[in-house]
């Protein structure tokens, strides 16, 4: 009764996650990361679960390796706001992982598991024809809005290539149970018409990645379905050889057709060599060898981006969050390392999942004489999956996002445990290894329950704040920003939001008054930086404190510093002028107001920019001297 309810509360997680845990940031992902918690739990004081197959141990083994560098680099990584997302969405794979190697081995659970993603499916392709209707900003909760180009469909995704990247997940593994799994006629032509829908859907992403990797996905997937047939079914080869070939070129014919006009736009204005990705990689690359062999830290390019901007990237693109590579996002966060330890646990499943299918068609045929089979069909499907998504990764940060992510772990249990049985020669057994999972197992589980419970309040209070500021409602701003720094005492972005507040708010309290408001705000500032010194906005706002309270050789060191973080930044630089303009040294500041003006990165529209500071300076500078301005 105990493994069942937790593969039931495990499946309402994936369920959830599917349809909220679909951005980067944790907000969406806490019911489900808590839900995932519960699963674990369950099956952790279970701890004798009733696996039906042997899990590879190798496997286990490289995930427990994986997980405890990750887990280790980032618990020591330099900013913990940061890096809490990370060790967050680690923790949830991990759990989803151990459960669709053990508790979900049976497949019965298994068809449960991917008739799950197909219901989530389902609901990203309703919500997908929302957009295509031309109400492309529509968001699930009606508070918040989808911030995404027009044109292309994202489902419950923020970002339209992560919706192609969870598509591809369940494509593969529906054709292999299509082709491969057991089912009546009308099973099989609903998995078609799926499959099909899926496949437009994708398309309709328009995400070039996610169509790479199903190009690159579905080459792996015929080749070894041939593969099995010319083993097995060798009087069949021929002919689904040739019917095969038609199929792809008819389904090909209609994807393009479906997004004809926009495909070609996008490929004909976004060239391979005026991508933005490119000049994104080069600051990656950049950042990777500051600290090559361990990473600077979980996500830290958030910041090495703004501090390593490529001159490709135009100067009024706002910053990248994200590497838009996982491969190099690895290397830039965690270091030769952790992309080490990444390739051996990819190469440790991907060769199991080899062995698998060497193993049915030598051992298990030979014995039944059947080809159809869930466990090939899961098998076969999740290998494809996992090529398609690693072609993706090439060119997006899906592994960043929690649904895309726990698909993704899902699909490295069902490799790690296809379905062997009856073996000649039995899996090599690591001592120790088991027992280690389900150790980490139920830590992982007790560490979703606490994160949920601490952090999740925090970001919960944090949105009001933001909510609030959005109503214009400076009060109940101030009350969330107190309620979150109460919360959530490791969050600079806190510290620097309710600093910020205080020396923005107008006032008309006495000079006294003034002070003490001041004083807290440069406090608030000051942890701010503390907690996170990567951050140039941070030092540039606490820049501002110290000049209001006539600290002014502090506030110039802490544009200094800010300067070292964001070296090609308009803002950075414009600081600099406002500082010395603030003085009256004309001279520093007409250099400083020149030199914003040759940025790399230009301050969006509306904000405030070198030219009307420079302006101001030259009226303020002759009304000094008297002068007409």
């Amino acid at each position: 009764m105990m493994q069942t309810a937790a593969l039931v509360v495990f499946i309402s997680a994936l369920l959830i996650t599917g349809v909220l845990g679909t951005e980067t940031r944790l907000l969406f992902f806490w019911p489900g990361a808590a839900l995932l918690g519960i699963a674990g739990l369950l099956a952790t004081l279970k701890w004798r679960l009733r696996v039906l197959f042997p899990p590879s141990d190798v496997c286990l083994a490289s995930v427990l390796m994986f997980f405890a560098y990750i887990l280790g680099r980032a618990i020591l990584s330099p900013v913990s706001a940061y890096a809490r997302e990370d060790v967050v969405i680690l923790l949830g794979c991990l759990v989803t992982y151990v459960l669709t190697v053990t508790a979900a081995s049976h497949p019965r659970w298994r068809i449960t598991l991917i008739v799950s993603l197909l219901a989530l499916v389902l609901g990203n392709l309703a919500v997908g024809s929302v957009h295509l209707s031309g109400n492309w900003g529509f968001h699930i909760l009606p508070t918040f809005l989808r911030g995404t180009e027009p044109g292309r469909i994202g489902g419950f995704f923020v970002n339209a290539n992560h919706l192609g990247a969870f598509l591809s997940f369940v494509l593969f593994l529906s054709l292999g149970w299509l082709c491969f799994g057991r089912g009546g006629a009308a099973l099989k032509l609903w998995l078609g018409f799926m499959i099909v829908a899926m496949a437009v859907g994708l398309s309709l992403t328009v995400s070039r990645g996610a169509l790479l990797g199903l190009a690159i996905g579905g080459l792996v997937y015929a080749g070894l379905s041939l593969w099995i047939v010319w083993q097995t079914q060798r009087h069949f080869f021929w002919s689904l050889l040739g019917g095969g070939l038609v199929l792809v070129l008819l389904a090909g014919a209609v994807l393009w057709k479906v997004n004809d006009e926009y495909l070609r736009q996008r490929l004909g204005n976004q060239s391979m060599t005026d991508d933005i990705r490119l000049g994104i990689w080069e600051s990656a690359a950049m950042q990777f060898q500051q600290a090559p062999l361990l990473g600077q830290g979980a996500r830290m390019f958030y910041d090495g981006g703004i501090k390593y901007r490529s001159e490709k990237i135009s100067t009024w693109l706002s910053e990248p969050q994200f590497a838009h590579n996982e491969f190099l996002q690895m290397l830039a966060d965690y270091g030769i390392v952790g992309l080490a330890f990444l390739l051996i646990l990819l190469l440790a499943h991907g060769l199991n999942a080899l062995r698998f299918l060497r193993w049915f068609v030598r051992e298990r045929f030979i014995l039944t004489g059947r080809v159809l089979s869930m466990n090939l069909a899961l098998c076969l499907g999740a290998l494809s999956a996992l090529v398609a998504t690693l072609v993706h990764a090439l060119l997006e940060f899906h592994y960043h996002v929690p649904a895309t992510a726990m698909a993704g772990a899902m699909i490295l249990g069902l490799l790690a445990n296809p379905g062997f049985e009856a073996m000649q020669k039995p899996l090599m057994r690591i001592r120790g290894v088991r027992v280690a999972t389900k150790l980490v197992l139920g830590g992982s589980a007790c560490a979703l329950l606490a994160g949920f419970w601490i952090l999740g309040r925090g970001d919960y209070a944090l949105v009001q704040a933001r909510l609030a500021e959005a109503r214009k409602d400076p009060k109940a701003y101030a009350q969330h920003l107190d309620e979150a720094a109460r919360l959530d005492p490791k969050n600079g972005e806190v510290f620097y939001l309710r600093g910020i507040h205080i020396l923005d708010s107008p006032t008309t309290k006495d000079t006294d008054e003034i002070k003490s408001s001041l004083k807290v705000a440069i406090a608030d500032l000051e942890k701010a930086v503390a907690l996170n010194p990567y951050n140039y906005l941070y030092h540039l706002a606490l820049a501002d404190g110290l000049d209001a309270v006539g600290r002014y050789d502090e506030a110039l060191k802490s544009i200094q510093k800010a300067l070292i973080e964001a070296p090609y930044h308009e803002e950075a630089r414009l600081a600099l002028g406002v500082h010395w303009h603030r003085l009256g040294n004309w001279k520093e500041a007409e250099k400083a107001y020149l030199w914003a003006s040759r940025s790399r990165a230009m301050n969006q529209e509306g904000v405030m920019n070198w030219y009307a500071n420079y302006q101001i300076m030259l009226k303020d500078a002759a009304a000094a001297r008297g002068q007409k301005p």
